[in-house]
């Protein structure tokens, strides 16, 4: 009869000193679950921008602002860059034999560059006239699949999502094709239309008949 109530004791004394680190780590365990699930989810969108550049033109250059460009976005997501004209939108850079120019473009943090330069030498300068060119857009791939993400800027007979779009019968040049192929792997976050403002035409001052006596006699 002594044993048996040792024993009880026993057991309610381990039911007693168990039960709450049961209730403990059953607790921890919860939390910690819904800890990982509160957690958000990584992008898998890509960023499309629009910009009406004709007040930019005519000219051979332009610079926008584009504050999506982040200094995490430059060295982390590929960007690909449209210039739409009066018959397709294509993908920068690229070369235009009918009108004899070329078209690159260059990015930094929350700036984009686009040049024109004749075909004839490379070199030089060559001015779009305002009819020509309307828009720049502009996709900015936050998505980690492998189908969209990684080597854009690779030559594309090295690159293996460039043959991975050749296989799917996908047009990299072409922005309506690619951005149909990219609506069918991730969520297009239409950022907005933006009309480019028009940029800022210095006027050359004219030196007066004072400065230009001025200059003459401190030169002699």
């Amino acid at each position: 009869m002594q044993m048996l109530t040792i024993a009880w004791t026993l057991i309610c004394a381990g039911i007693i000193i168990g039960y709450p680190i049961y209730l403990f780590n059953r607790t921890s365990s919860i939390s910690n679950n819904n800890g990982q699930n509160s957690r958000p989810l990584s992008s898998n969108t890509v960023e499309l921008l629009s910009f009406d550049i004709r007040n930019q033109l005519p000219g051979w250059s332009f610079t926008i602002d584009v504050p999506e460009i982040t200094e995490d976005v430059l060295y982390n997501s590929p960007i690909l860059f449209y210039l739409e004209s009066e018959e397709a939108c294509l993908k920068l850079p690229f070369n235009n034999a009918t009108l004899g120019y070329s078209a690159n473009v260059y990015k930094n943090v929350g700036k984009v560059y686009v040049t024109f330069k004749s075909l004839n030498d490379g070199v030089s300068n060559f001015y779009i006239p305002s009819w020509h060119l309307s828009k720049l857009k502009i996709l900015i791939i936050k998505s980690r699949d492998k189908r969209i993400y990684g080597d854009w800027g690779a030559k594309p007979n090295k690159s293996p999502i460039h043959k991975g779009l050749l296989k799917a019968g996908i047009n990299i040049n072409d922005y309506e094709d690619i951005l149909g192929y990219f609506s069918n792997i991730a969520a297009i976050d239409f950022k907005g239309h933006f009309v480019a403002p028009m940029p800022k035409r210095y006027k050359r001052i004219q030196p007066t008949p004072q400065d230009e006596d001025h200059k003459l006699y401190s030169t002699a």
